[in-house]
């Protein structure tokens, strides 16, 4: 990969002016042999923020942890740039961390449709890590999405996705000069810290390229009552979009950029025109048709075999199945964990998914005399129901699901949506549901017709008064809004695009309620 070619198709007078094109230094780059940090320790400052100019040109606070040089500027091409060159070794804190000279900019602390953070600016990348031709090893980072999560695992505060700059080099009397940088994303699989690479783009050296990246939260299409929390780029005009995995457990979007790890080498990185702004929007409950576990006892009746979930009746000891579901040891609760549950055994207490080195063996279910709620990330789970078949499945904090096995043991293991081990029937074993959660159950809006062309009627069920309508686009923009006062609302729907819609009405007692429309 490093060492692939990248050929230039220039025309020139002369073959030595071409190959003078190709390697031609910058006006503002670093072309020192000598990569360590000077030994007057100019450049070894006291905090990771005490390095920065008065009134730099760059947005963002600095975070410099780097002895080789300070951020500094030049002006070439006519424009101001940030100048932004580390080392590999050069990082003089106590940490065991990659070099970087970043800025850090203030995060969107709210996980409500239409939150973000949105950066923009222009890149010039001059160099980048080179530790022998190993992905995971080589090149740079660039600018990155960070945001903390709930439920514990991976990093408390990982980087969700980096974008990552590869070196490419020339051939002939350039084949040791770095040309051009493949850029890649480096993604979260899941909020454990898992990694893979989606590779994007090219771009040449020393070329001012135009970049933008949003963080933030809107509307799923496919489902109302639930939210995507994404990270979409921009590079040279190309588009790069991706949704962050398990966007219910998000609690911030952010970004940062600058030139962050060398692992061999120098890197070498130039911005300008930056700009930064972000949006907070709260989160609202979603009211929805999803059964309410937390109300009532359930057994829960695996799909495939027809056994059903049972304590073990000892701590850390794996749970059973059984025949039957007439014992209280087969009767669970759900209790609310933030935004999870606990899964809570009627005779002891709430379920434990651990790792490959579980005490049971790998990924087995344990029983615990642990009380609800608990936050920790092998305690939780996230419930997902199936009205087609009025199924559920249940989701551990590290993006498994409850699973029985053909060898008889519960698990939690990665499994697609149609195999029926891990599906389960909940059995409620109490009648102490109340009046107001049967209503709550049934409690929605219909559009009617759905698609919709030229208009379209929003009717409430179960909703006395309807006092606020709300339509978003596919992006989290309010396209529409109406005070209709009453369980019944008709639409002109001329100013609508063709696409998918949110539709979110707000009852008199304050609940919200969701819709999809889709318009053709």
């Amino acid at each position: 990969m490093k060492k692939s070619t990248f050929r230039f198709l220039l025309f020139c007078g002369f073959t030595i002016s071409s190959l003078c094109l190709t390697a031609q230094t910058a006006p503002d780059e670093d072309t020192s042999s000598d990569l360590s940090c000077p030994a007057s320790n100019e450049f070894r400052n006291e905090t990771r923020t005490s390095s920065d100019l008065p009134n730099p040109v760059n947005v963002g606070t600095i975070d410099d942890r780097s002895c080789y040089a300070d951020y500094s500027e030049s002006n070439v091409y006519d424009n101001t740039w940030g100048i932004y060159n580390i080392t590999y070794g050069s990082n003089h804190f106590p940490e065991s961390l990659q070099p970087r000279i970043e800025r850090s900019l203030p995060r969107s602390q709210t996980t409500g449709v239409g939150s973000y953070a949105r950066f923009t600016g222009t890149v010039r990348i001059l160099e980048v890590g080179d530790a022998g031709g190993f992905l995971s090893q080589d090149g740079s980072y660039f600018m990155q999405a960070k945001g903390k999560h709930t439920g514990g695992g991976g990093s408390p505060d990982p980087a969700i996705c980096l974008y990552l700059a590869l070196p490419i080099y020339g051939t002939g009397v350039n084949s040791n000069v770095q040309v051009s940088f493949d850029i890649y994303r480096e993604q979260i699989v899941n909020r454990e810290g898992f990694r893979e690479y989606t590779y994007l783009t090219n771009i040449p050296r020393d070329v001012p390229t135009d970049v933008e990246l949003e963080v933030g939260f809107r509307a799923d299409p496919n489902n109302p009552s639930k939210k995507i929390h994404y990270a979409d780029a921009v590079i040279g005009g190309q588009v790069f979009n991706w949704n962050i995995p398990e966007p219910e457990r998000g609690l911030q979007s952010g970004i940062r950029y600058g030139a962050y790890r060398v692992k061999g080498g120098r890197a070498q990185i130039r911005w300008a025109n930056t700009t930064y702004e972000m949006e907070e929007v709260e989160g609202e409950p979603i009211e929805n048709d999803d059964p309410d576990l937390t109300e009532g006892v359930y057994s829960l009746e695996n799909v495939a075999t027809g056994q059903f979930l049972t304590d073990a009746g000892l701590p850390a000891t794996p749970v059973t199945m059984s025949n039957s579901d007439e014992a209280q040891n087969t009767h669970w609760t759900f209790v609310n964990s933030g935004a999870f549950f606990n899964i809570d055994s009627e005779t002891l207490g709430i379920l434990r998914a651990p790792g490959s080195g579980g005490p049971g063996g790998p990924y087995v279910i344990l029983s615990t005399e642990r009380p609800s709620p608990e936050s920790t990330s092998d305690k939780i789970w996230i419930i997902h129901y199936n009205d087609s078949d009025d199924t559920f499945r249940f989701e551990s904090g590290s993006g498994r699901f409850l699973y029985h096995d053909t060898i008889g043991y519960v698990t939690h293991s990665f499994a697609s949506e149609t195999d029926s081990r891990s599906k389960w029937k909940a059995n409620l074993k109490n009648e102490s549901l109340s009046v107001s959660n049967q209503e709550r159950q049934f409690a929605s809006i219909k559009i009617y017709p759905n698609p919709a062309q030229d208009r379209f009627t929003i009717i409430s069920k179960n909703i006395n008064i309807m006092k606020r309508v709300d339509i978003y686009n596919i992006l989290g923009k309010r396209v529409y809004q109406n005070l209709p006062n009453s369980n019944v609302l008709e639409v002109e729907n001329s100013r609508f695009e063709t696409g998918v819609y949110l539709v979110k009405a707000f009852s008199v007692d304050n609940k919200v309620f969701y819709s999809k429309l889709i318009i053709q």
